[in-house]
């Protein structure tokens, strides 16, 4: 069985339409674990008033996004999860996808899938891929060819649950613990879209106040290889003017490593 994982915080408007996108899958041996962070709409409502025994409604006080996985991914019944933004949609055929991939490709315990990326009427393909293990997807990452994002892909229950959310993070808390999984999960990646990542509604992506609520505040380069070691480096030169005071005294020598710039300036040119 696969347990769809949904934080809902604030997303009246559109959670009818995400659970709805899971609700009428062709694959259906899945249950929806929809957990309330605390929202001050009518979101639970929206929720409570879809009459099919496949969802869980959790209630819990605001924690965050990574609270909420966590709280769901802790009562999740199923041996695989997906993790899906409330904003979010799958497409048809979505987990249907994963599971026939998963039941071909059976030494791996994460899939990847492409997905679409829509603002307003317009929608891109994000990425894609070929059907491929990936040996080392923190070299990926930083090559642009590795694009994982919550709803794009499924993990082992066994994973998730070893490897809970950083609850301190709700900024790029999904790649934080992305580079967590990496070392102990054997990813495959497959061509069928899956997913539309809804930017429109995409709030939590802006910068927080508190640099120790975005996954910046807590980058740890000791003892890395160095494929890790350049991806955390790139979201340090991604991320760094959102916090310039609070990063320089985080990292005050990264801002002297012009080497580092100049490997990295290279390896994007070569790739």
């Amino acid at each position: 069985m696969i347990s769809v994982i949904i934080p809902l915080y604030n997303k009246e408007p559109i959670i009818e339409r995400s659970l709805q996108s899971v609700l009428s899958q062709d694959y259906d041996d899945f249950e929806v674990v929809v957990v309330n962070d605390g929202s001050t709409d009518r979101s639970a409502d929206i929720v409570r008033s879809i009459n099919d025994p496949r969802i869980r409604l959790i209630e819990q006080e605001n924690g965050g996004p990574s609270k909420a996985r966590n709280t769901g991914t802790k009562n999740a019944r199923g041996e695989w999860i997906v993790f899906l933004d409330a904003d979010d949609e799958l497409l048809p055929g979505a987990l249907r996808c994963f599971i026939d991939t998963a039941s071909v490709h059976t030494e791996e315990d994460f899939y990847v899938a492409p997905f679409y990326i829509q603002v307003g009427e317009i929608k891109k393909l994000a990425c894609q891929y070929h059907e491929m293990m990936i040996a080392n997807p923190y070299r990926e990452h930083v090559l642009h060819n590795f694009l994982p994002r919550t709803g794009a892909f499924m993990a082992s229950a066994k994973i998730c649950k070893e490897m809970l959310f950083d609850e301190r993070i709700r900024r790029f808390e999904d790649l934080e613990w992305l580079y967590r999984i990496y070392p102990i999960s054997k990813v495959f990646t497959t061509t069928s879209p899956v997913l539309i990542n809804h930017q429109e509604f995409a709030s939590a992506s802006n910068a927080r106040k508190d640099i120790k609520e975005d996954f910046i505040g807590y980058l740890d380069f000791h003892n890395k290889s160095f494929w890790e070691y350049m991806a955390l480096y790139s979201l340090y030169l991604g991320e760094r003017d959102y916090y310039k005071e609070q990063v320089d005294k985080l990292y005050p020598t990264l801002r002297y490593r012009y080497d580092l710039l100049l490997l990295y300036k290279l390896i994007k040119r070569l790739a």
